[in-house]
């Protein structure tokens, strides 16, 4: 039997933090199971400076960027009607040519990507993160100019025509199964893992100073990664600092991350609070830079509203770092996070100052240990399980006809 030929699409960009690293550990561990399987991966990604990074973990990926036509493709997918016409003609869109001619026998998009609409005649797997859309979608960035009607599409095609669901969470399988009739022996559940960037970091005291007078940081900051839109509810937390301040507890606290729709409002929120002395944000870090970042604070701060998983939690875990983290996703961080109301500056404030209580540094340290070598345990559990699944898509297309 000819080994299978499986499309790796890295579609998210670097600067999307948490949404460009799981992919890439997707694809360090796709290179392992090809390589002892016998199967072939031919990695595909439309930005240069992503193929720039994969050749640093020796990896030759190909430059594949969408063209007028795939968008044309696209737009008439998303106006059902269209799909009349190409099941009448059997037309292709030139990307899903392009992987006939390199000769793709499965694509698997490492996100919930709109581009498996332009599939007519190759099988897909799907990887979906969340639901956050339905979740909560009060927040404009899931919800205007037609961005949840757009998720709906791509999320109800995606969850029943995907020959496999990659997700990261068991509660989310049940929200697929619910809301789109997903069949629940085609999802598989892969946790998150940390990024390899932190994940392979020794602590090197040296680096991190580097790191640390680069930005003109100073040990023990509290520390929030993350995009600058509003469901990232960094006003929240710029609240608590405020009322920890009236206590008389000044905490300092660091950001980075792209700016998305919410920095504007997050600057007027410092300037309102009077907290500008206390607040740096660096914006986009290097990935190489981010486990120093983490080792030298004194805990994660993380008061999103979208979940059910996050990667940051799992990365501060990773070097010993300790969690404060929305009770809603408690499932994620089981005992090894101080819990909070996300909608409620006090309950975060209450949560940071009991960083001050002893022994609780070490008991989060390690819970944070144990947390993590369960997610790691499970994820090797969902690989096997996504390996398995591709043997039998293997077996399956030998036998149809190309």
């Amino acid at each position: 039997m000819r080994p299978l030929r499986l499309a790796v699409m890295l579609e998210q960009a670097l600067e999307l933090g948490g949404g460009f690293q799981q992919p890439l550990n997707d694809l360090l561990w796709l290179r392992e199971w090809a390589a002892e399987s016998g199967n072939e991966i031919v990695v595909y990604s439309p930005y240069p400076k992503t193929l720039a990074i994969l050749k640093e973990f020796g990896i030759e990926a190909r430059l594949r960027k969408f063209g007028f036509s795939d968008h044309l493709f696209l737009f008439l997918k998303y106006c059902g009607p269209f799909d009349l016409v190409q099941i009448a003609l059997e037309l292709k869109s030139p990307f899903e040519r392009a992987l006939i001619r390199d000769g793709i026998d499965v694509v698997h998009f490492t996100s919930t990507s709109k581009r498996h609409l332009l599939l007519y005649e190759l099988p897909f797997i799907i990887t979906i993160f969340d639901g956050c859309h339905r979740d909560a979608p009060e927040f404009p960035e899931v919800r205007t100019f037609g961005e949840f009607e757009r998720r709906e599409i791509l999320f109800r095609l995606a969850s029943t025509k995907a020959v496999a669901v990659i997700v990261n969470a068991p509660e989310l399988i049940d929200d697929l199964c619910r809301r789109y009739a997903m069949e629940r022996e085609r999802a598989i559940c892969i946790p998150f893992s940390p990024s390899t960037y932190v994940s392979r970091s020794a602590p090197d005291a040296a680096a991190d100073a580097a790191v640390l007078a680069k930005y003109k940081l100073e040990p023990g900051y509290l520390f929030y990664p993350a995009q600058f839109w509003p469901h990232k509810n960094h006003i929240t937390l710029l609240a608590a600092l405020a009322l920890l301040r009236e206590q008389g507890i000044i905490e300092r606290l660091v950001l980075c991350g792209s700016n998305r729709s919410g920095r504007d409002k997050l600057d007027r929120a410092i300037q309102s609070y009077g907290l500008s002395d206390q607040i740096s944000i660096i914006g986009f870090v290097e990935s190489a830079e981010l486990a120093a970042l983490y080792r030298s604070a004194a805990a994660l701060v993380m008061p999103s509203y979208f979940g059910p998983t996050n990667l940051p939690p799992l990365e501060a875990w990773a070097v010993g770092t300790p969690v404060i983290y929305p009770q809603a996703f408690k499932a994620q961080a089981g005992d090894a996070a101080i819990l909070f109301d996300y909608d409620d500056p006090r309950s975060l404030a209450d949560a940071i100052a009991k960083l001050g209580n002893e022994g609780t540094r070490e008991r989060l340290r390690a819970a944070g240990e144990l947390r993590l070598a369960q997610f790691t345990e499970e994820t090797e559990v969902g690989r096997r399980q996504f390996a398995r699944h591709l043997e039998r898509l293997k077996h399956r297309l030998a036998l149809t006809p190309r």
